[in-house]
């Protein structure tokens, strides 16, 4: 994203967007936090600490990094910048790999020669001419001797402990093949650079990579794998960096997040950072890498276009595919099964879709007739079932629905909720059925239309639902509201899961109450090695009041009971973090701010 497309949230939150459903504006993200460029003074490698890895890089072996730099009409302070920025690291195994692609310009070629005269790491390529991006790149892959093969604009710059930051990765576990780090975006030059708009990253999230490059800059890959990459050629010019990413994830043996700001992409007039239509060629390019990715994932599925450029979602057309059941907790003087069932149908059409209306206990008969008589003419054709509720709590209705169900997949619901979106049953299954995936859910909307919830984050500090409160069109922190999002936990609310994995983990565990028991569920299908996936093709409402200050102290928070029989039952598990949720930020806010006291965002 740039700075252009995504200013917006800034004015949201200045202008106080909630004024008529809240008495104050909503937080500011960490990309428009003014305190960042204090943050990042605090946290950056001191020169005490810069000297303690020299010594231990001096005292220890490990892999060799090249740093594969192609140039193209570099102007001479870009260059002295970059090269200065690399030939500064404190670990010293690396090479630098120059690849000039404007010989013809003297003041770049004298520069570039300067440098390799000044260190024997410094490699040079000097291309005949420019060739494109992508093949200058690859002219520089088959240049490079490295273990690991890093890829650098020649415009960025890098922090001293990049590199020994990655080799302390690698060593910590060494199947590690592809590596990458947060960034932020800085402006100046001679007297020095101003950071802004800090990009913390997820660690490795499958499902966002189909929507978005989302490890960008300084993206770090075993050479062998590169080696044995398709060839680059100039159809993925202004994309070759998602095209390599898409392929090393494809063949890593571990992906390795390293959470620390080590990449500084800087905003200049030729950037993408500042205006993302300068290279307009890579519009088509990532579109075609990302339609090989569904074909080869076997995804049914087409490109949906957002209005933020370079934001991609999958969108599942098929009206019909594997047997679906649709299990509903009916409460107490809730809506009627055969009122939810009339509102369904004009709602969804999908073919073999199943409902399981778990009803009060003995208004089983009743609910039956009204059903047969309401679903009779429903064009969607459900098949429909009641059972008597063994219990008025909420998972353990959710446990017999789909002890009676008899699809391939159970979507739960309670009669509060209604589907918002086309085809949400297309687009939970299509996406369940991709490899990997264990749950899939919507994001939910309280009655108002504001978020209730998109993904449940488990910190140290909470068991959160994510995002609660902004406006349903508000695209939130690196545009998250708009993307597939990998996340720890979903609510159960519009939650879509392979019935055979439900029973295999042992449904809902019936002594939580109500959320952190989803967010129990989640954990131990995450154990089987699966992911948890949210969706903002699909959303569901919920007839649920707002909170009157969503973003305030006293907004209800999930229960402290089941939070620490949650605790209990996953001794330590809250304590590693959560892997979606970048450890820099403030683990106790929903909406991904920068901790205090370096915040200036409101609170």
């Amino acid at each position: 994203m740039s700075i252009r497309s995504l200013a917006s949230r800034a004015a949201w939150a200045a202008r106080g967007a909630l004024g008529k459903q809240g008495p104050r504006p909503f937080p500011v993200d960490a990309w428009a936090d003014e305190g960042f460029g204090a943050w990042f003074e605090a946290h950056k490698a001191t020169q005490e600490e810069l000297e303690r890895q020299r010594a231990a890089a001096r005292r220890s072996e490990g892999p060799v990094f090249s740093i594969v730099v192609p140039l193209y009409k570099t102007p001479a302070d870009y260059l002295a910048n970059m090269a200065d920025s690399v030939l500064a690291q404190t670990y010293p195994r690396f090479e630098l790999v120059l690849v000039n692609a404007s010989p013809e310009i003297e003041e770049l070629s004298a520069g570039v020669a300067a440098y390799a005269d000044q260190d024997p790491r410094v490699r040079v390529v000097t291309l005949d001419a420019n060739h494109g991006i992508s093949e200058n790149t690859k002219r520089g892959i088959e240049a490079a001797t490295g273990d690991f093969v890093g890829f650098l604009d020649h415009d960025d710059l890098v922090e001293p402990d990049l590199l020994f930051r990655y080799a302390e990765a690698v060593a910590e576990r060494h199947e590690t093949d592809v590596l990458y780090c947060d960034e932020d975006l800085v402006e100046g030059g001679e007297r020095g650079f101003a950071h802004k708009c800090p990009r913390f990253k997820p660690d490795f999230a499958p499902e966002l990579l189909l929507c978005k490059n989302y490890a960008i800059h300084m993206l770090t890959v075993r050479r062998e794998i590169l080696l044995g990459m398709p060839g680059l050629d100039s159809l993925v010019d202004g994309a070759q960096d998602f095209a390599m990413l898409s392929h090393a994830v494809r063949e890593a043996r571990a992906v390795c997040h390293v959470p620390r700001i080590l990449y500084h992409w800087r905003i200049s007039g030729t950037s993408t950072a500042l205006n993302p239509h300068v290279k307009p060629y890579s519009e088509l390019a990532t579109r075609s890498i990302i339609s090989r990715e569904y074909e080869r994932r076997g995804m049914d599925a087409r490109i949906v276009t957002d209005a933020i450029p370079r934001l991609y979602v999958p969108w599942f057309s098929a009206t019909s595919g594997p047997r679906v059941s649709l299990v509903v907790r009916c409460r107490p003087k809730g809506t009627a099964p055969a009122v939810w069932a009339g509102l369904l149908a004009q709602t969804v059409s999908y073919e073999g879709l199943e409902l399981v209306f778990v009803v009060p206990k003995g208004t089983a008969e009743e609910a039956e007739a009204a059903l047969a008589e309401a679903t009779r003419d429903a064009k969607a054709g459900f098949d429909v079932r009641v059972v008597d509720a063994c219990s008025p709590a909420v998972l353990p209705c959710l446990n017999q629905g789909a002890s009676q169900a008899t699809g391939k997949y159970v979507v739960f619901m309670d009669d509060s909720c209604a589907f918002l979106s086309a085809q949400p049953v297309s687009q939970l299954v299509g996406l369940s059925e991709a490899s990997g995936v264990g749950v899939v859910a919507p994001k939910t909307l309280y009655r108002d239309g504001t978020c209730r919830a998109f993904g449940i984050g488990i910190t140290p500090e909470r068991i959160m639902p994510l995002y609660r409160g902004y406006p349903d069109e508000f695209p939130a922190y690196d545009c998250a509201l708009r993307t597939l999002a990998n996340a720890s936990a979903a609510s159960w609310r519009g939650m879509c899961v392979d019935r055979e994995l439900f029973g295999a983990v042992g449904g809902f565990d019936e002594s939580f109450a109500d959320e952190v028991g989803s967010a129990d569920l989640c954990v131990r299908i995450r154990h089987e090695g699966l992911r948890v996936v949210q969706t903002p093709t699909v959303r569901v409402r919920v007839d649920e009041p707002a909170p009157a200050d969503p973003f305030g102290d006293n907004a209800p928070d999930f229960g402290r009971i089941d939070v620490a029989r949650f605790d209990a039952k996953w001794l330590g598990l809250r304590a590693a973090g959560d892997p979606y949720l970048n450890p820099n930020l403030d683990q106790s806010s929903e909406y991904f701010q920068l901790p205090l006291p370096w915040s200036r965002a409101l609170r």
